[in-house]
């Protein structure tokens, strides 16, 4: 057999890429197209939702923000908005993107709900008032020590029996020390395979330190204020104790209460 010369191969190659060349460019081009925002998948919007909340709180643009919404596909309307914003809380939006939205919902005309909680305003600290003297001052007086992070006290745990039919729940309330009960505070329950956290005040009607978690079956949580030392709600299951509840319940819930220490 005889072997192919070095002529005859660089001619095979330059065909081959040639041929390469005319597929991809001419038979089946790849076609490059811009990604809108609108296009983007559930998680991704919401980001985008969130950085737009974002942009808004550094700009204080609200035409621009109205703009940035309709990339998004997102009517620029606060009752609207406000809807997005509790699933963006819902799948973990972090509190100050929550807060940041919030007021561009409210900007958009939107109150209550969720907005009750996340879109009030930071009570601004007092300027320093600066006092001329004619004496030079004899020394400096020692810096003030910075505040202490409150603490929360588990004050009530208890275990009741769920309504007939329903699943199990976890209710928290939360108080402040002289026992007015909190809104927009983070709760965290944690289980052997996961964690969720939720804020109270999302359910007015039961007051602004209510928040709640459905249980699952079979499984064991723990509970406590986000971000915060304190105590921990320990050994909280939806699983029944024999003979303790009316016929027709399938699970017990609990009822727990923290309250800043003093």
């Amino acid at each position: 057999m005889k072997r192919a010369t070095p002529f005859v191969l660089i001619v095979a190659v330059a065909v081959g890429l040639a041929a390469g060349l005319v597929y991809a460019w001419v038979l089946d081009p790849i076609e490059i197209r811009d990604s809108m925002p609108k296009t983007l998948g559930s998680r991704d919007r919401l980001a985008y939702l969130a950085l737009i909340g974002d942009l808004y709180a550094r700009e204080g643009d609200l035409s621009q923000a109205k703009a940035r919404l309709a990339e998004l596909d997102v009517r620029a309307e606060g009752t609207a908005l406000a809807a997005m914003i509790e699933q963006y809380l819902e799948e973990g939006g972090q509190p100050e993107e929550v807060r940041n939205l919030s007021h561009l919902a409210e900007a958009l005309g939107a109150s209550g709900g969720v907005l009750q909680v996340f879109a009030v305003a930071p009570t601004p600290s007092p300027e320093p008032t600066t006092v001329a003297s004619a004496q030079p001052r004899a020394s400096v007086p020692p810096a003030p020590s910075p505040t202490p992070a409150p603490s929360f006290r588990l004050i009530e745990q208890t275990a009741l029996c769920a309504q007939p039919g329903q699943p199990g729940r976890i209710a928290v309330w939360v108080r402040d020390a002289a026992g007015n009960e909190l809104a927009g505070v983070e709760i965290v329950a944690s289980w052997s395979a996961g964690q969720d956290r939720f804020f109270t005040g999302l359910h007015p009607d039961r007051g602004p330190g209510y928040a709640d978690l459905e249980m699952a079956p079979q499984v064991e949580y723990e509970v406590a204020v986000a971000a915060y030392s304190g105590d921990v709600a320990q050994g909280l299951t939806a699983n029944l104790q024999a003979g303790v509840c009316p016929a027709g319940t399938v699970a017990q819930e609990w009822r727990l209460t923290f309250q800043q220490s003093q």
